[in-house]
């Protein structure tokens, strides 16, 4: 009788195991995807960028076709540029005028940059988990033409609006 109750017991840790096993791989492997997915997620979407400071907000439409992006400060014109690429290049075209924005996103990486006046500024957001939602970054590092660089530890958040 001891035995059966060993056994028992043993086989109801052999399945908990085993769930666990699972659990974690599901997991892992959803968490793995919210990490590399950004360069998926993003294109011929609008998000809403809140500055660290929580003082300013910026609205970003990213192509659906290329590495270019219109940034505005007025989300009814970054709305406008995602509803259609001939509205995007219409908007696109307009802000190019004085600022050229691109992007590169990979893995869990995002860079945008800026060309003004010949002048080159880049942010790149790092350790980004996306969903379809929002995207987060947990840091990122600036080089502002002429003004110099740095990091922020703090995370970026970029929720989508459209």
């Amino acid at each position: 009788m001891r035995t059966t109750k060993k056994a028992s017991h043993k086989k109801r840790w052999a399945i908990i195991g085993v769930l666990i096993v699972i659990i974690l791989a599901v997991g892992g492997g959803y968490y793995w995807n919210m990490g590399h997915s950004v360069a998926k997620r993003i294109p011929g979407n609008t998000y809403r960028y809140q500055s660290t400071a929580n003082d300013k907000s910026l609205y970003l439409t990213f192509s659906k076709n290329d590495n270019k992006v219109v940034v505005n400060q007025n989300k009814t014109i970054a709305l406008d540029a995602a509803q259609s690429q001939s509205a995007f290049d219409k908007e696109y075209t307009t802000q190019s005028k004085t600022i050229n924005w691109s992007y590169k996103a990979e893995g869990g990486t995002l860079t945008l940059a800026q060309l003004k006046a010949n002048k080159v500024s880049q942010w790149q957001y790092n350790k980004i988990l996306a969903t379809s939602n929002k995207f987060t970054a947990r840091s990122f590092t600036y080089q502002i033409a002429q003004a110099g660089q740095g990091q922020v530890k703090g995370k970026a958040v970029f929720e989508k609006v459209n």
